[in-house]
């Protein structure tokens, strides 16, 4: 879509279909990357948000609830499979509304896929369970749908999000109310389209968008919705859990990082510091789980340090769909401001600049939100770039003298989403890994997911678990039934 497709609007899909109301508020949608608008969303209304929930509802408890856990997954793989035939189209789509490099949203369509089948595979594996067999008794217990759930989910990684969500929520019984990211919702459209095209019925995978601090409180609290699964930061995820106190509903919550990376003095450098450094700038630093805070021992710093700052002079930033460019735009201006703002404020607080350090706004570039990679050096604990999760190309680099002090540092920040440990003594790793305050130790490796791998965090990185059983867990509710089958019983009163 370009400016002559601007007309373009995506509204809201639900029980009813693929809906444009052709009035209300309408969002302009950019291609981060050329500042082009290539379409509007459709802000959706407290009143079309009601009717979105009530006929999710109705098609809860009329067909969902009731369809057989292994002819659900059969609607997931095929929803997954049709995914997969279109996953050169949707990167494209994808490309144009977040300003990632293709590869990349290749690489989250693929997952995507990946972790739809998991679920789809899982259908008809959820068991009960029977409890303490008293005599003449029987009990047992069994994890219920909630009816209609909602997911809030961020821009970096639409694929993935609605996978990690939907997959679990219907596989479980449930609908699902996904809000799409007004910066770049197209991409939650699209699949929801191919959900209903893969045979999943209308009503079972929704979707609405509009601005976060509109729409997010009409969901969360919104007395239809059983439960919110929530992606993004800290003071949006403490506004869910208020709102979600007017209804009394469950949350899951995944707030971000600001992830340590430990470089032992044992480390195999030539793998490390650009795997460390891609953990920094994929999709241009937009990732919860960057290991933005890089521990070196002080035998070391200099060297990782002049490394470091070599590597990412080489980095190519170019436009996404230039297959020679290393690295894309961030999502907006406005988050652009943000992390030059930060980078600023790190160095006068007294870090020293190795790479980077500004806007690039050559001339191919110059109607995007690009970003210099950046390295920022002798980073104090305090330092803003030591304590804010940047959502940008922003590296600090940290001197420890002995594992004890790494490991204090690494665990001082509100946040506990993921760490990486990069060496090869084991006693030391094994240390680290137990005392870590992290729900993610990788250790020679980052952002190592796989659907049976539970991923989430620890402190203000929020709670619940994503993938495997644990993500089942999440959208269901447990019921106990006790059944008495004595029929020579002791009556009250009698």
């Amino acid at each position: 879509m370009a400016d002559a497709d601007a007309q373009h609007t995506v509204g809201y899909v639900s029980a009813r279909g693929t809906v444009d109301p052709g009035h209300g508020t309408k969002l302009p949608v950019h291609n981060p990357a050329t500042g082009e608008l290539t379409a509007t969303a459709h802000e959706v209304s407290p009143q079309e948000l009601d009717d979105v929930v009530e006929q999710a509802h109705s098609v809860f408890t009329s067909t969902w609830r009731g369809v057989d856990p292994s002819e659900r997954g059969r609607l997931v793989a095929a929803w997954a499979d049709a995914i997969d035939s279109n996953r050169d189209a949707l990167a494209d789509l994808e490309v144009s509304d977040v300003g990632h490099l293709r590869r990349e949203t290749m690489g989250d369509i693929q997952t995507c896929v990946r972790v739809l089948r998991y679920y789809a595979g899982m259908a008809d594996k959820l068991e009960g369970r029977s409890f303490a067999q008293v005599p003449e008794r029987l009990a047992y217990g069994a994890d219920e749908p909630y009816g209609v759930v909602a997911g809030i989910n961020p821009y970096n990684g639409n694929a993935v999000f609605i996978a990690f969500k939907a997959g679990p929520a219907i596989v479980a019984g449930n609908c699902i109310v996904l809000k799409a990211p007004e910066v770049a919702p197209l991409l939650h459209f699209r699949l929801a389209e191919l959900a209903l095209e893969s045979g999943i019925p209308p009503g079972v995978v929704n979707v609405v968008t509009g601005r976060g601090d509109v729409v997010g409180p009409l969901l969360t609290t919104h007395p239809g919705i059983g439960m919110v699964a929530f992606t993004g930061g800290p003071g949006a995820g403490r506004e869910v859990i208020a709102q979600s106190a007017r209804n009394i509903v469950p949350v899951a919550l995944e707030l971000g990082g600001k992830s340590p990376a430990i470089l032992l003095p044992d480390a195999d450098l030539d793998t490390a510091i650009p795997s460390v450094l891609h953990s920094n700038f994929v999709k241009s630093g937009q990732s919860c789980v960057a290991g933005s805070r890089i521990l070196v021992h002080e035998s070391m710093y200099q060297q990782v340090c002049a490394a470091l700052a070599a590597t990412a002079g080489r980095i190519r930033v170019g436009l996404p769909t230039d297959p020679a460019s290393h690295m894309g735009t961030l999502i907006s201006r406005a988050q652009r401001e943000h992390v030059d703002g930060l980078v600023k404020r790190a160095v006068a607080a007294g870090a020293r600049c190795l790479s980077g350090g500004a806007p690039l706004d050559r001339a191919e570039l110059a109607g995007g939100s690009f970003y210099q990679p950046t390295v920022l050096a002798d980073v104090a604990d305090d330092n803003p770039a030591a304590v804010t999760e940047a959502f940008g190309p922003m590296a600090s680099v940290l001197s420890y003298r002995d594992v004890d002090e790494a490991l204090a540092r690494a665990n001082a920040t509100q946040y506990g989403l993921s760490a990486q440990i990069w060496g090869n003594d084991a006693s030391v790793i094994q240390y680290l890994a137990r005392n870590l305050v992290a729900g993610s130790i990788w250790i020679n490796t980052y952002r190592a997911f796989h659907p049976t791998v539970p991923f989430g965090g620890m402190k203000e990185s929020g709670f619940g678990r994503e993938n495997g059983f644990a993500a089942i867990q999440l959208y269901t509710r447990h019921k106990s039934v006790v059944w008495d089958l004595s029929t020579d019983r002791v009556l009250p009163y009698s």
